[in-house]
């Protein structure tokens, strides 16, 4: 495995592999018999419908083993299908016989800048092989594939995120919950009411005051893409590691699409987009309850405050989102984002993502210099 970190200061940044076109091979890996390749058109209902079924059924998912995220189709599309996704990277394995598919892993294209280095790279996700396969490890074989097709698309760094630790990870990101509707919270079993305290004490202590809502704090339209765009463009260069994305990437990852993102932006009386906030929504199967069965949650994703505190900035953004239905938001200490924790009232959930760099060796950084929101 091409991992590596720096220890010593006078070791240098790049690539620890050096890119050669040349030892790549042109052919797919070669698979057991009675599988074969399958490029997955992610944006063919049919086709984006066998991964939702696959990812249903195997993907890892279960969370305290009380609740399943269910991704939706709309959701799968907005991960799956961004405008420069190369139609090779939606990467699928198929049973010969039966054309069933049994293994899928999906390559997002992602430019970045690292310490004032811009380069091209990618951000793998969604891994699933069929259970009655993995004795087979194709899951090694699938990973080979992935790096194959990146590197004969001159890709040849990744970026991913994980829970285990596989090595010195150049950041991590601790995970915080903003509890909205607190009854339901405890009716799920994620909470309990502390002694001392009424459950209706409780629930009015967590509820959005009107207070929060900010005037004028309205849904992100096409006309505001490009004021979006040099918003974000700009908050983000004062990181050691950030995304740099397109106009069009903005339209497809920010634009409000139903029970998928959600963007609201705050604009001065000359129609000038100031500051915007954006989340997106994560329903959950809940297993072991008997009548209460999905609830919503939301996750909170890219933002840039400039005339407004990001503390009020993300209290609005609660308040829309409590209006909505959703029970609880979950934020990361990425970017600027503890800054408003503590003052948003968000809690710990003790979990920590672990940030990798494949094939380049990177200095460690603490999470508040890392740019880039890892779905």
């Amino acid at each position: 495995m091409q991992f590596d970190c720096l220890d010593k200061e006078d070791m240098p940044i790049g690539l620890i592999e050096k890119a050669d076109p040349e030892k790549v091979p042109s052919n797919p890996y070669p698979l057991p018999e009675d599988l074969e390749w399958s490029d997955i058109d992610v944006t063919n209902p049919k086709e984006l419908d066998e991964v939702y079924t696959l990812l249903r059924d195997y993907y890892i998912e279960e969370y305290s083993n009380e609740f399943r995220m269910r991704y939706s189709h709309e959701y799968l599309k907005w991960i799956f299908a961004p405008p420069e996704r190369h139609k090779d990277w939606a990467v699928g394995i198929r049973a010969k016989g039966s054309k069933e598919l049994i293994g899928f892993l999906n390559i997002a294209p992602l430019k970045v800048c690292m310490a004032g280095v811009v380069t091209e790279s990618a951000e793998p996700s969604f891994a699933a092989i069929s259970a009655k396969y993995r004795n087979k490890r194709i899951l090694p074989i699938l990973a080979a594939e992935t790096i194959r097709r990146l590197r004969v698309s001159g890709i040849w760094h990744f970026y991913f995120s994980t829970d285990r630790v596989l090595c010195a990870p150049i950041a991590g990101n601790w995970f915080y919950r903003r509890d909205l509707d607190f009854k339901l919270t405890v009716e799920i079993n994620t909470n309990e009411v502390p002694e001392g305290k009424t459950m209706e004490e409780m629930v009015a202590a967590h509820q959005m005051p009107e207070s929060a809502n900010i005037p004028g704090l309205r849904e992100m339209t096409k006309e505001d893409i490009p004021q979006v765009h040099a918003l974000l463009s700009e908050y983000l260069k004062k990181f050691t590691l950030y995304p740099i994305f397109t106009q069009e990437r903005i339209a497809h990852m920010l634009l409000p699409q139903k029970d998928v993102i959600r963007t609201y932006v705050l604009a001065n009386k000359d129609n000038k987009v100031t500051d915007f906030i954006s989340f997106y929504i994560m329903p959950y199967t809940v297993l072991k309850h008997p009548t209460i069965k999905e609830v919503t949650s939301a996750f909170l994703f890219y933002h840039t405050a400039t005339t407004v505190s990001l503390v009020d900035l993300v209290n609005g953004a609660l308040y829309k989102a409590e209006k909505s239905g959703i029970f609880t938001m979950v934020a990361s200490d990425c970017t600027d984002n503890m800054e408003f924790i503590e003052k948003a009232r968000f809690k710990s959930l003790n979990d920590c993502q672990q940030i990798y760099i494949y094939n380049y060796r990177f200095r460690p950084i603490p999470s508040n210099q890392l740019g880039i929101n890892f779905i």
